[in-house]
């Protein structure tokens, strides 16, 4: 153990809390106490990372100097309110949710705590997964130390890097990441959901959006934006654009208006590549 490095309690044994704890116990953290609502979830962490499992959460914060809270958003405040009261002097309390600002934990200041936020930009599929962090960004919200340095040695620890948030950015950074993430499975769905409806192979159809979709992504990293565009709208392929437009009015509305909608969004992109995009901004308006 770095004698430097806080002792760690986790509160909440969920998948993001279970990768946490199990990887900064990798890499030398000693996680003191873990807390769940679920005994049994408490104690298989527990035991995945020497810790003692608590009886509280009260119980396990007393244990350590740095407490993330790696519950649901909706009980966020429901823990915090379960610390008021009890001697947090030189301890650090973070929670990890992507929505919710820091001052959500202001009521522990009273307390003697530092208070911040700890959000691993990253999709958590599965419970006790193999999982490495290595490579992902961590949206830090504190400013008192030492909890700010904390936080970013844990980071650096999982090999991961700093994203800061300021105070009031959660909801603008979250919506973000939905943009990204969640609604690329939305997007998904409609691509596969077309395909299939035209009679093609379920499996097919996900291998070749699979293919795609991971394409994309190299070009992304590799290009950037708006270089990593391809499509008819960079191209002004008007003919395109509008044979699509009718194909999907005439199979889903709602799709339909997801393409034009996309695509006005998409126009900027075009525009910074040379594109002549007012004929297909006139296009993609059409019926709107």
């Amino acid at each position: 153990m770095d004698a430097n490095r806080p002792l760690l309690c986790v509160i909440g044994a969920g998948r993001v809390g279970t990768a946490l704890a199990a990887l900064l116990y990798e890499r030398g953290y000693t996680v003191a106490a873990v807390y769940s609502r679920s005994p049994t979830s408490a104690a298989t962490l527990a035991h995945r990372v020497g810790a003692a499992a608590a009886q509280s959460a009260a119980a396990a914060a007393q244990e350590a100097d740095l407490i993330l809270l790696t519950v649901s958003d909706d009980a966020v405040a429901e823990v915090a309110a379960a610390l008021v009261g009890h001697d947090l002097r030189g301890r650090g309390v973070a929670h990890t949710s992507g929505a919710l600002s820091a001052s959500v934990l202001d009521p522990l200041r009273a307390a003697g705590a530092s208070v911040g936020s700890l959000h691993p930009v990253y999709p958590f599929a599965a419970r006790g997964a193999d999982t490495s962090l290595a490579g992902v960004a961590f949206a830090v919200e504190a400013t008192d130390e030492p909890l700010r340095g904390w936080l970013i040695d844990a980071v650096a620890t999982l090999g991961g890097y700093v994203l800061n948030i300021p105070p009031g950015g959660k909801p603008v950074y979250h919506a973000a990441l939905v943009l990204m993430s969640n609604y690329t499975v939305t997007l998904y769905a409609l691509a596969l959901r077309l395909l299939t409806g035209l009679g093609a192979d379920e499996a097919a159809c996900q291998q070749a959006l699979n293919a795609l979709l991971s394409a994309t992504a190299v070009n992304l990293s590799a290009l950037g934006v708006p270089d990593a565009l391809t499509g008819p709208i960079v191209r002004a392929d008007r003919r395109t654009i509008a044979a699509h437009l009718d194909a999907l009015e005439q199979t889903n509305a709602d799709t339909a208006h997801v393409y034009r909608l996309l695509g006005r969004l998409t126009l900027p992109l075009a525009a910074a590549r040379g594109v002549d995009i007012e004929p297909l901004k006139r296009l993609l308006d059409e019926g709107v």
